[in-house]
């Protein structure tokens, strides 16, 4: 076609939708037709900022809790990206609500808080050391250790150690154990027996505390050596894995349930 042809196609029309869609067409963009979502934008990224600004603040109040021989550690792990402001486990728990004890779903019990202290030449760095067991009251529990630079951090580390580390206990009509049992670590030895409804829990304090996680009302136990703590609960938790129902003992021997 010849320059001065003119043109075969239909000249645009925009379609009448009304007086919101023209004033956004003719302002030039969606921004000025949704005051609503442009502040919205504005909001997020202030918000996005004053959080970052919040964690550089943090992140520059524990470099200068933390002792010389800290701070070298500390900056080494930011050279290298690893350091943020809820670098530690206990610290986005503690801003989640309690240093995460209300969303605790297992019953706990602290059999053990062990302080530690080191003397460096920027000054001590003290640490401590807990000992937690965890159960539902109905078979299921667990033991877990958790070091950490205060006492309500660590009772957190382990209590999430416990909960990843649950073992089933069997008992017989839900009271007590099958038959006796005894479990070794280190030097210490433990040897539990079943007892009959209503003799209740005849042992000592740590060996009591497991025994009422793991739903046991009724049991005779004796701690024979070491009584440290870390131990007992070894030995406690060797001497319950070893429980068997007669129908394990059935299947192992290859037999019917009535033989054993």
């Amino acid at each position: 076609a010849s320059p001065s042809t003119p043109s075969t196609s239909s000249p645009s029309r925009t379609p009448s939708r009304g007086r919101g869609f023209a004033a956004s067409s003719e302002g030039g963009g969606i921004d000025d037709a949704n005051p609503a979502w442009a502040s919205s934008s504005s909001g997020d990224a202030a918000r996005k900022e004053a959080e970052l600004e919040a964690s550089y603040k943090a992140l520059f109040e524990r470099f200068e809790r933390a002792p010389n021989k800290q701070k070298r550690f500390l900056l080494n792990r930011a050279l290298t990206g690893r350091v943020n402001a809820g670098d530690d486990d206990d610290a986005s728990e503690s801003s989640a609500g309690g240093g995460g004890r209300a969303n605790r779903a297992l019953m706990t019990r602290v059999i053990d808080v062990n302080r530690t202290t080191k003397v460096t030449k920027g000054g001590d760095l003290t640490n401590y050391t807990a000992t937690v067991v965890v159960g539902n009251g109905d078979g299921v529990i667990g033991y877990g250790h958790g070091k950490a630079a205060e006492v309500g951090p660590a009772i957190d580390k382990a209590y999430r150690k416990a909960a990843r580390s649950l073992t089933y206990v069997k008992r017989f009509d839900g009271h007590t154990i099958y038959h006796d049992v005894k479990g070794k670590f280190c030097k210490t030895l433990c040897v539990m027996l079943p007892a009959p409804s209503g003799n209740g829990i005849i042992a000592n304090d740590t060996v009591e505390a497991i025994c009422q996680l793991a739903g046991i009302k009724n049991i005779k136990a004796k701690i024979h050596g070491s009584h440290h703590p870390m131990n007992t609960v070894r030995a406690v938790f060797d001497a319950l894995s070893q429980v068997e129902s007669p129908e394990d003992v059935a299947e192992r021997r290859g037999v019917n349930v009535f033989r054993i």
